[in-house]
């Protein structure tokens, strides 16, 4: 196991928020990436845009400057922290995840990445090859950010070692073998709990 997860792709992709997974929030059920989450009718958000692409392209879409700052949750930057708690709670609260994240050991990680995100993890965007600088170069990427998604990963991780989130958080369904595949996020949690076991 190596001492640092520095990319949450491949073998790690499961601990990415781009990741399909099933979660709760606020006693709901989602499926789908919690970036809507910032919008006030957040639930009505991610039924109109289930897939990961269409909550990408929503949130770009409450960041422009032509849409007013009105469509974002007013306390958004105050409580996004506890959010993302929240709901990486539920998502490893399922036994398939759990296990994985257990499985990371103590090694430390950190949410690189090449868009410039140095709240939620770290932009290495300056030391990739030109050919894979998508987003291009930005002078704030200095190699060191927040990494926020990565610190809460491994309080999860520690909470889960000391005997917490042993249970799905709402026992309706989760993303693994556990799911019913009744509704159409079953379907899908059933399919990528097959991919990785």
């Amino acid at each position: 196991m190596p001492s640092i997860i520095e990319s949450f792709t491949r073998k790690y992709a499961f601990l990415s928020p781009l990741f399909r997974s099933a979660f709760f929030f606020e006693n709901d059920q989602y499926n789908s990436r919690p970036l809507p989450l910032k919008l006030p009718r957040y639930s009505a958000a991610l039924i109109a845009f289930p897939s990961s692409a269409g909550t990408s392209s929503l949130g770009r879409e409450t960041t422009r400057q032509e849409h007013p700052k009105s469509w974002m949750r007013p306390d958004w930057y105050a409580v996004q922290l506890d959010i993302m708690l929240d709901i990486q709670r539920s998502k490893f609260s399922w036994p398939v995840l759990r296990e994985m994240l257990l499985a990371t050991e103590d090694a430390q990680l950190v949410h690189g990445n090449a868009c410039h995100d140095n709240f939620w993890g770290v932009c290495g965007c300056q030391t990739l090859p030109a050919g894979k600088q998508k987003y291009g170069i930005s002078s704030r990427c200095t190699g060191y950010g927040g990494n926020r998604l990565g610190l809460i990963l491994m309080q999860v991780r520690q909470e889960i070692r000391g005997g917490l989130h042993l249970t799905p958080l709402v026992p309706k369904c989760g993303p693994a073998t556990e799911v019913t595949t009744e509704s159409q996020g079953g379907k899908r949690a059933a399919q990528w709990a097959s991919a990785v076991t």
